[in-house]
């Protein structure tokens, strides 16, 4: 086993990497990051899409992290904040220019720019973490919490006073803190992509623009993005059992054969067959492979545990609230995670630059005051985002939507006057 600084970061996604460099903006320098990606250059399927930064939680994140400047000058895409929403028909529900201060970034940008505000020698690449294990208290060292995390890798660390799970949905880290697991929305999505080389490229463009394209209807939906370097992502989504790509996969199939095999089934009339033939087109030349994207959640009611199950360890992002993607606030509720864990751990370590000085009790008040807070931002975050989930997915889906975003747009309107007036 490895010795290890007293902090210990399991994920180097955004709320990870926003909490080591919130820690190293504050002087807290003994934390080490595990992260199961073998370096910082992403594969062809895991440089993600696109994320929009809300005002008050990504936004705010980078802010008091000191990367605010890079992002709105360098890299946000302040044009992209608008979204196109059509039925099946190709008529055109409402097309909003604006929808708020809410900027794109590429996921893979944002990533970047958080990997090069910390130094790199303190992210362990190609660490994925196998299991968590606590030993039983008797054997735990004074200033251990018990914990030895063990490593896809055959390695393990120990010796933490402090460990924060931010590996996702499937998080290793959670079981040590509670039983809550998730659960299968019911929904997926099958993503593609639009080059600019691509035939439907321009029909693209034309119905997305710089920004976002919802077309709803039938209980079913085509999502198209587009990302900083202009090409498009498309998401098919579907209510569809959860093995529902995988069931229809021979074994060792090729990827190219079972994106062809997949573009018949969802052009046919079990489908898309009777959507309007510009979107359709839009399945038709959409580059592969497709990848299926099953959407899970974890039961608001789940969300929690108490402070003495395990001392010393906590959870930021989907590893502690996992939630669909249907309000598009996942990425900023992590990264302010991630705000306020630093924040509680800086207002109770009374001026230590070490977590390995920090009294245990002050550890533990530090951990409950940020889960307080955390615990609600995220059973809500889940309920609102099932909410969406069904209105995208419904017959009616336009019109539900559509009242949906006035009513929305109208109470930042009265929120902003009643902000002029004070």
């Amino acid at each position: 086993m490895e010795s290890s600084p007293s902090i210990a970061i399991v994920g180097g996604g955004p709320s990870g990497l926003v909490l080591s460099r919130l820690l190293e903006v504050n002087g807290i320098t003994d934390y080490v990051v595990f992260e199961r990606d073998q370096s910082p250059t992403p594969g062809p399927n895991q440089q993600g899409g696109t994320l929009d930064l809300h005002a008050d939680s990504g936004q705010e994140a980078l802010k008091r992290a000191g990367l605010f400047d890079k992002f709105g000058n360098e890299l946000a895409r302040w044009d992209a904040a608008c979204i196109h929403m059509l039925d099946s028909t190709g008529k055109t529900i409402a097309n909003f220019s604006d929808v708020g201060n809410r900027p794109e970034i590429d996921r893979f940008q944002l990533r970047q720019l958080l990997l090069e505000s910390i130094p790199q020698h303190k992210i362990r690449w190609g660490h994925g973490v196998k299991s968590v294990e606590r030993r039983e208290s008797n054997e735990k060292t004074v200033d251990d919490n018990g914990c030895i995390i063990h490593f896809t890798n055959g390695s393990s660390a120990t010796g933490f006073r402090l460990v924060v799970g931010a590996d996702g949905v499937w998080s290793k880290v959670r079981p040590v803190l509670t039983s809550a697991t998730p659960e299968y929305s019911g929904k997926l999505y099958i993503e593609g992509k639009i080059s600019h080389n691509n035939p439907s490229y321009s029909v693209a463009h034309e119905l997305t623009g710089p920004g976002n394209m919802f077309v709803l209807g039938d209980r079913k939906m085509i999502a198209v993005q587009q990302l900083s370097d202009g090409h498009y992502r498309i998401y098919i989504g579907l209510i569809e059992p959860e093995d529902f790509y995988q069931r229809h996969i021979a074994a060792n199939a090729d990827p190219s054969e079972i994106t062809e095999a997949m573009r018949s089934r969802f052009l046919s009339n079990e489908f898309f067959e009777n959507w309007t033939p510009r979107v359709k087109d839009l399945i038709k030349n959409a580059e592969g492979p497709f990848r299926p994207w099953s959407l899970y959640f974890i039961d608001p009611e789940s969300v929690g545990w108490d402070r003495c199950v395990a001392p010393g360890v906590t959870l930021l992002g989907d590893a502690a609230h996992a939630s669909t993607p249907f309000v598009g606030e996942g990425v900023n509720c992590s990264m302010y995670d991630a705000v306020m864990l630093a924040e509680s751990l800086v207002s109770h370590c009374g001026g230590n630059i070490s977590l390995a000085n920090m009294d245990k009790v002050e550890l533990e008040a530090a951990l409950a005051a940020y889960e307080k807070d955390m615990f609600i931002r995220g059973q809500d975050l889940i309920r609102r985002s099932s909410e969406s989930g069904r209105m995208l997915f419904s017959d009616n889906a336009g019109s539900l939507l559509l009242e949906m975003f006035n009513s929305h747009t109208e109470s930042e309107a009265v929120e902003l006057e009643n902000h002029r007036k004070e």
